[in-house]
């Protein structure tokens, strides 16, 4: 039975959600906003340049096709890692663009390498300063070292390296540029600039080409063949500069990437570092938690750098292991869709870097139509996705391995981002196609006369699993956050008033998620027919409470019980493949024991981490930067069920502290916790929505707007109106504003 019979059958009342009115345009910030966000921008600042990573013997893990071990670079388009020694050290250069026209897998773009056989046998330092994304190096071979410094540009295509010498005589260093598999590519000159032209794969049709231009600005250099020899004086300073510009960038690559460089002098470059500095600084303004764990502090911070390196508008989206790119990648380095590609852009909103997320949506709407086309294939209208995609509309792997979920799973990234920003335009350009998976979903769904409920039917939760497989939890979560997401933002855009009451009826109706008996405790099941309980490393069976937002604190209590039991019985998600990317994020939504979380997070940042602040596992490499980030997060602030909650679940008599994390409606909110207690609350409107939040205090509550003083409130759940703009301050009944303020920065 299709879901319009269904509904035109129902006789009973339904209950209806309530759908807030359209968002109110942002307002720029007043002098209290303004003093916040100086106090978040000098806090994050203090904080993340205690964090760098620092290697004293060269990095091992570079070519394996998966997570790097090297030093990171990245300006969310090109990416850099750093291997070998000084005398042959190599520098992997992959973008995000450089995927195969014919294979459709992501390739290496190319390789710069510094060959210094004067330095064979200098003892080696490396480290990675994540506050201003540079690269140090240090080499010393008995009185002569040799310093570097690599930075890719925040701004622009170009990579850089420095290199000063102190000491002894003078170097020679051979700057040589390969390919993406270590060969001598076509190459050119340009005046003082060397070009190599490479190609993702055979350089013909669709395939990406891309141009690397390169010089050195100081110091005495030859061109011959594929390679800049420089001769470097003790004392001296050079700089390499690389242009990297690709076919997809410009039309006009080849001269692009040249002209980058030809004409750079010191004091250009100079400005070029100065505008990349404070790029990052920006950046890193955005938000700050500050927790006694400096292990997991570290791990947040570094988390968000990799974010960062990878990931920027206007450039194509990380696949599986970002823009390290050094050879042959696993799985193709593709967008897997069912939670590999979406898991890091979750980080960027409780994170408060909205600005990451701007290039996942391209893949997926470029996809649309062969996904309309796929699922007529099978019967259905609407849109369905296999498992791997690739940009502009392909895919390197069209096996669907029965699942039927993937498009709902990639929808869970647009529907979340609206409910955090409650950003109308952004709602405009996702909704058309966040139709288009409700409409399989309308279509797929089997009415239950009997139980008065819609049934999921051969959707397997774990790839390939074979019929029946009725009911998966995982996707009965995200099928739930679908329709209230298409509720909600038909709403704001005042369209489609005629389709509520389906996509409502189908909220009412949907089967509950499916419960088992485990060790005489009750536990969420994968499904209600087929696959039971794996505790395996993958954590599906906990899905529907992250990124499912199906369970948290505000839910029955019974259900949160069950919910906790599941995270208990999941032994091996902690440090499992495929698990803690949302696993730690789904213990903390629904109050599980902190001290644990906290001490598996500590583990996360150390054993399960390289030096780079990358954490690892074999599910795929940037998903994991998911796991410190919205796992620490959740523990800090929560929000999904449009109730704010400071240090929900957070170990008592533990201090922490937070920056403007990004809280649903829209809200910047700051908090501190000291010896037990929540010290204030702050909360910045920018679409000035009611602020719902769960009173951290016993009594009653001081409340500042703007810097005025509005009395008191009480209850356990307090609702305070605002106006876009507004910066709210909270406390205990009887705290004056001064400590409040003087707390902020402390």
């Amino acid at each position: 039975m299709s879901v319009a019979t269904a509904v035109a059958l129902a006789c009973t009342a339904l209950p209806v959600l309530t759908v807030p009115a359209p968002a109110a345009p942002a307002a720029s910030a007043g002098s209290v906003s303004a003093v916040a966000s100086s106090a978040t921008a000098d806090e994050a600042w203090r904080i993340v340049q205690q964090y760098t990573g620092t290697w004293t013997s060269p990095p091992s893990r570079l070519t394996g096709g998966g997570a790097v071990d090297a030093p990171l670079l990245g300006n969310g388009d090109v990416g850099v890692a750093i291997g070998g020694e000084i005398s042959q050290q190599t520098l992997y250069l992959g973008k995000n663009d450089f995927f195969s026209g014919q294979s459709h897998a992501i390739r290496p773009l190319g390789r710069i390498v510094f060959d210094a056989p004067g330095l064979a046998g200098a003892s080696y330092r490396t480290e990675q300063d994540i506050a201003e994304a540079e690269v140090r190096g240090t080499y010393t071979l008995g009185d002569q070292t040799l310093t570097t410094t690599s930075w890719v540009d925040a701004n622009r295509g170009m990579v850089v390296t420095s290199f000063t010498l102190n000491g002894g005589g003078a170097q020679t260093i051979d700057i040589r540029l390969q390919d993406g598999a270590g060969r001598t590519p076509g190459v050119s000159t340009t005046g003082h600039t060397l070009n190599a032209d490479v190609a993702a794969d055979t350089g013909t049709g669709s395939d990406p080409r891309a141009r690397i231009a390169a010089r050195t600005v100081g110091q005495s250099q030859q061109l011959t063949g594929n390679t800049i020899r420089l001769t470097l004086s003790p004392g001296g300073t050079s700089t390499l500069v690389a242009g990297v510009v690709s076919s997809i960038d410009s039309g006009s690559w080849r001269e692009d990437a040249t002209a980058a460089v030809a004409n750079l002098d010191e004091q250009d470059i100079a400005g070029h570092l100065e505008s990349h500095r404070n790029w990052w600084r920006d950046f890193w303004s955005k938000s700050y938690v500050e927790i006694p764990d400096k292990a997991v502090e570290k791990g947040w911070y570094g988390s968000l750098y990799l974010l960062a390196c990878a990931a920027r508008e206007g450039k194509y989206a990380p696949g599986l292991w970002g823009n390290w790119i050094t050879g042959p990648m696993n799985w193709n380095g593709d967008y897997h869709t069912n939670y590999n590609y979406q898991a890091p852009f979750y980080a960027g909103m409780s994170s408060n870097r909205v600005g990451q997320l701007e290039p996942y949506d391209q893949p997926v709407l470029d996809w649309q139509s062969r996904a309309e086309q796929l699922a007529a294939e099978h019967g259905f209208t609407g849109v369905l996705y296999p498992v791997g995609l690739s940009p502009k509309g392909t895919s390197a792997d069209l096996n669907l391995h029965n699942q039927k979920s993937n498009a709902a799973n990639l929808a869970s990234v647009m529907v979340m981002r609206f409910q955090y920003t409650r950003d109308a335009a952004y709602a405009a350009k996702v909704y058309p196609w966040l139709k288009q998976v409700g409409r399989f979903w309308q279509d797929y769904l089997v009415w239950d006369e009997a139980g008065n409920r819609y049934v999921i039917t051969n959707d397997a939760p774990h790839e390939g699993q074979p019929y029946p497989q009725t009911n998966s939890g995982m996707s009965l979560g995200l099928v739930n956050l679908l329709f209230r997401g298409l509720v909600d933002i038909s709403a704001t855009l005042g369209q489609d008033s005629e389709l509520r009451d389906t996509w409502q009826h189908i909220l009412t109706h949907l089967s509950d998620l499916p419960t088992m008996t485990l060790d005489g405790k009750r536990v969420l099941r994968e499904t209600e027919v087929g696959s039971d309980f794996h505790n395996d490393g993958n954590d599906i069976v906990a899905q529907p409470i992250f990124p499912g937002n199906m369970i948290g604190l505000d839910s029955d209590p019974d259900r949160i019980q069950t919910a906790r039991n599941t995270i208990d019985a999941l032994t091996n998600a902690w440090h499992g493949g495929n698990a803690p990317a949302t696993f730690y994020a789904a213990a903390a939504r629904v109050g599980y024991d902190p001290a644990k979380i906290l001490a598996n997070l500590h583990e996360e940042a150390t054993g399960q981490s390289y030096p780079n602040m990358a954490v690892h596992h074999n599910g795929g490499g940037m998903e994991n930067v998911n796991v410190l980030t919205s796992g620490v997060n959740e523990m800090l602030l929560q929000s999904f069920q449009n109730d704010v909650k400071v240090f929900p679940t957070w170990p008592t008599g533990t201090d922490g502290k937070f920056g403007d994390l990004l809280a649903y409606g829209n809200f910047l909110v700051s908090s501190s916790k000291e010896s037990g207690s929540v010290q204030y609350v702050q909360a910045v409107s920018r679409s000035g929505r009611e602020f719902t939040f769960t009173n951290p205090w016993p009594g009653s509550v001081q409340v500042f707007r703007n810097g005025a003083d509005e009395g008191t409130v009480s209850g356990a759940k307090i609702t305070i109106p605002t106006s876009a703009g507004d910066t709210l301050q909270l406390a205990p009944a009887g705290t004056p504003l001064s400590k409040i303020r003087s707390q902020l920065v402390e």
